[in-house]
């Protein structure tokens, strides 16, 4: 039968565990505002044109495979058989977006010949929107192999079958953390956990409420630290993201803290 929507979202636990998160995340912020030496945002913000740098010589291993065509040939190729395997079993009419991002994602590669370039390309042409254009359809691939080989559903699975009654909410929001690093979708998210989480909840004799929500919390906990919400600011300011990541990584702390204490409230 349907969960209330008034017992989940707007139920009390939830509004408890949200209007904590809206206290201490901001207050975490002030704390860790600097007080002295801060710059204008006109100092990040670049200038409208910018004349393109001048390519300097890879001085890292990083930066020597992101440049190397073997690199790239290592990703284009599966994308490539991926996509003859589409059009043979499948066939041109039946072609929608995702064939077409496809495609168009092992052109680009190919066309480009090496990861640094095609990522320039992507910066260049799509400026703020860059880095969702270009590791999305990423996502969605590491989201299909977590789907269709059941990866997602045994680590799922495999914990939840570790933890009692009182510790089956708290267990269940450290496997949604864990999946969400590889399924950043939500929905594809508990698509895949959701029916274990809700199986498991029902032999327990747990409220399902109590098990969607440590689901949901899950998915939101480890967004802290992935800053795809920040995504187009840091493109907007020149910021990189490894420059925010010790920010979110305790933003994730706290708040995975303080979700966690309130689950295992509840279950006592």
């Amino acid at each position: 039968e349907p969960v209330p929507f008034t017992d989940t979202v707007l139920g009390v636990e939830n509004l408890l565990v949200s209007g904590g998160l809206l206290v201490l995340i901001p207050t975490l912020c002030f704390l860790l505002a600097p007080k002295e030496g801060v710059s204008p945002i006109d100092a990040y913000v670049p200038a409208e044109e910018e004349a393109p740098e001048p390519e300097r010589a890879a001085t890292t291993v990083p930066e020597r495979i992101e440049r190397s065509p073997w690199a790239m040939l290592l990703i284009a190729i599966p994308l490539a058989a991926a996509v003859v395997v589409w059009f043979v079993d499948v066939g041109i009419g039946a072609l929608d977006p995702n064939a077409i991002n496809l495609l168009f994602l092992t052109l680009g590669l190919l066309l480009h010949g090496s990861l640094a370039r095609y990522a320039a390309a992507i910066g260049e042409a799509t400026k703020g929107a860059a880095g969702i254009v270009l590791q999305f359809p990423f996502y969605a691939g590491i989201m299909g192999v977590m789907r269709s080989t059941g990866l997602a559903r045994e680590v799922a699975g495999w914990l939840a079958s570790h933890a009692s009654a009182e510790t089956y909410g708290v267990v269940t929001f450290l496997s949604a953390g864990l999946v969400n690093l590889f399924v950043p979708s939500g929905g594809g998210q508990w698509a895949v956990q959701g029916p274990i989480a809700v199986e498991a909840a029902r032999e327990l004799g747990l409220p399902l409420e109590q098990v969607i929500m440590a689901v949901a919390y899950g998915d939101q906990w480890t967004n802290m630290l992935q800053p795809f919400w920040a995504l187009p600011l840091l493109a907007i300011t020149g910021i990189k993201a490894r420059d925010i990541l010790g920010y979110t990584a305790l933003f994730l702390l706290v708040g995975g803290v303080w979700m966690a204490g309130c689950l295992l409230f509840w279950a006592w």
